[in-house]
């Protein structure tokens, strides 16, 4: 591996440790389940609502580490199941009330957060940071899936 290489992998790494930490420090919302709620929530918007299923794929996480997460904002009231109208064996996931003053409380402490840290970039900067990381973000998923597909 090249040095540029190199740097880059110790970057991510370094990327990766502070996103903990911001999960260590924001812990309110029901153990650090503000990705899911959130996901729910984008999703949610449809008239159809979010199947579990599809919450797992969107996720990129396996289907019962998904339906415990589903189980603890349930449990918490920030997420109920309803009968999706569709298909009456099946249930949709819906952001109650209690979960959207949550997920708004965690959205403007995040972006504080944010404003602070990139209080000194202009705005060129952002722009870079924020393609560059959503191209890094495509392309490693597109290499874990040719790895996946390479051993089978």
């Amino acid at each position: 591996m090249d040095a540029v290489a190199r740097q880059l992998e110790d970057r991510v790494r370094d990327l990766l440790k502070v996103v903990r930490m911001v999960k260590q420090r924001r812990q309110p919302l029901t153990d650090g389940l503000t990705g899911i709620l959130s996901l729910i929530d984008h999703a949610g918007a449809r008239p159809t609502g979010c199947h579990a299923k599809e919450l797992a794929t969107r996720a990129g996480l396996d289907p019962s580490t998904v339906s415990r997460a589903v189980a603890a904002l349930v449990a918490n009231g920030l997420v109920e199941r309803r009968a999706d109208p569709d298909d009456g064996r099946a249930s949709i996931l819906v952001v109650t009330e209690r979960g959207r003053a949550e997920l708004a409380d965690a959205r403007d402490w995040y972006d504080r957060l944010l404003r602070t840290a990139l209080a000194d970039w202009n705005p060129t900067e952002v722009e870079a940071l924020t393609s560059a990381l959503g191209r890094l973000t495509t392309d490693v998923e597109g290499a874990l899936g040719s790895t996946l597909e390479a051993t089978r």
